[in-house]
């Protein structure tokens, strides 16, 4: 990794410690997308093959995942990595309920549960990728190891307890 590049990683994390909610905005956002191509009718969507649409489902909520699995820095996701995935996937599950439900009251559109399957899918998927990732980068690029967080904030060193 170039110094320009790990200045600009650490430019993003020092920025998302600072103001923890910087680390929502990207899932926001693809919330917010996600919403408005739900809102579109039948006529708004046709060109577009039935075949598609459980792809279209899949992509969309695995790029949610994605940007769910920003909610955690680097460190914490070396700790506790599967149930972190389960978490995001169960996330992308809740939203696309309420994306189903929304989409019921669409003129043409309707709820289905394999849109649900593949909205849980997308969620597995991102969330994996993520771990990938992950992986990668600590394997090339590791953090020191200061960096690793615990889940647990509210873990006392084992240094200040007195016996």
């Amino acid at each position: 990794m170039t110094p320009e590049n790990a200045r600009f990683g650490a430019m993003f994390e020092s920025l998302f410690q600072k103001y923890p909610f910087f680390r929502k905005v990207p899932a926001i956002l693809c919330m917010a997308i996600i919403f408005k191509i739900s809102s579109m009718t039948s006529a708004d969507l046709e060109g577009f093959p039935h075949v598609w649409d459980k792809l279209a489902h899949t992509c969309e909520y695995a790029t949610l995942a994605g940007c769910f699995c920003l909610w955690w820095s680097r460190g914490k996701w070396s700790a506790k990595t599967w149930l972190k995935v389960l978490i995001v996937m169960g996330l992308a599950l809740a939203y696309g309920c309420t994306d189903e439900y929304h989409q019921s009251f669409v003129d043409g559109r309707d709820s289905s549960a394999l849109d649900l399957v593949a909205d849980t899918l997308g969620g597995l998927i991102g969330g994996m990728v993520y771990v990938l990732i992950v992986w990668i980068l600590n394997r090339f690029d590791p953090l020191p190891s200061e960096e690793y967080e615990s889940d647990d904030d509210d873990a006392v060193d084992a240094e200040t307890v007195e016996a």
